[in-house]
């Protein structure tokens, strides 16, 4: 389990069973019992939030990641596994998380 991978899950109620990527960080995933998810979805809002992925990594849809959705999640809810998302496109969520949680200011020097 690794941060960038997609992974099917049931997230209940309306959202019921979609991907999602991991967002942890890498070097805490193997310690924690949870992880930081965000969903996929095929539905393009026009958020300034979501990075379109089409259909990376057995996606059977172009799709498009939802960094407003972010849920921390037990890892035995991971149902199957379905790909890895590449560097680029990590740096991508990564920056779209900061903008999606109000964090700008907080990347500079502390």
């Amino acid at each position: 389990m690794n941060r960038g991978d997609i992974w099917l899950i049931d997230l209940g109620g309306k959202s019921g069973k979609r991907p999602v990527v991991i967002i942890t960080r890498q070097n805490i995933i193997e310690h924690l019992n949870k992880v930081a998810v965000v969903e996929i979805t095929t539905k393009e809002k026009g958020y300034p939030t979501e990075v379109y992925i089409d259909q990376k990594d057995n996606l059977p849809s172009a799709s498009f990641v939802q960094t407003d959705n972010i849920h921390t999640v037990p890892k035995n809810r991971l149902i199957k596994y379905m790909g890895t998302l590449d560097a680029i496109t990590m740096i991508k969520i990564s920056f779209k998380v900061i903008l999606a949680l109000g964090l700008e200011e907080a990347t500079g020097d502390i």
